[in-house]
């Protein structure tokens, strides 16, 4: 029985053995945590481009405009936008409670982008008041009902009142209005010949 029990012995002495023989060949191990005990950790050498010399080409922007652009504000700007939004939600409006009119309200829109987006990001802002309408009345309204159909009757009173106050600064910002009795002879004259 003595015999029996000393073979598992020397059976983990052996083992013990080749394990401590195998690991005094194994490399050194380099995780960061032997390192920081070792030795401090050395910088490693980063390979330094050497500068373009501003001499070789001309300046591509003067320096005079290398600040952003001035904003392409307006003072009409707040009622442009509100009848952006007001076409997006008319032309849901009118889609929703079923006006056979097409795509008549997104070509205005795009009208008012063409002839008003001067910039991306006034067009951006054009487009975002015009989604904004749309959206805003599509999560509200899921069916045509009588307040849909109200609120399309005063946004179309609301909108004619901003193209119309839109218009009347615009010639305005053209020049003073001709009066009708300058026009009139000039309409004869053409007529009379």
């Amino acid at each position: 029985m003595i015999q029996r029990a000393k073979r598992p012995f020397w059976l983990g002495v052996a083992v013990l053995f080749f394990a401590v023989t195998t690991m005094a060949f194994a490399p050194e191990a380099e995780a960061q945590f032997f390192q920081w005990f070792d030795q401090p950790k050395k910088p490693k050498k980063r390979a330094v481009r050497p500068k373009p010399r501003s001499d070789d080409l001309p300046r591509i922007v003067p320096r005079e405009s290398s600040g952003p652009p001035p904003p392409d504000d307006r003072p009409y700007d707040n009622k442009l936008m509100r009848l952006a939004e007001i076409l997006g939600a008319v032309h849901y409006l009118r889609e929703l409670c079923g006006a056979d009119e097409g795509q008549i309200w997104r070509k205005q829109m795009t009208e008012i982008i063409r002839n008003e987006g001067t910039t991306a990001v006034r067009r951006a802002k054009l487009v975002n008041s015009f989604n904004d309408g749309y959206r805003g009345y599509r999560r509200t309204y899921r069916t045509c009902t009588q307040s849909a159909t109200l609120a399309t009757r005063r946004f179309s009173k609301e909108g004619a009142t901003i193209a119309a106050s839109l218009a009347q600064t615009s010639v305005f910002a053209s020049g003073p209005p001709k009066s009708r009795a300058n026009s009139l002879p000039d309409a004869e004259s053409s007529s009379a010949n």
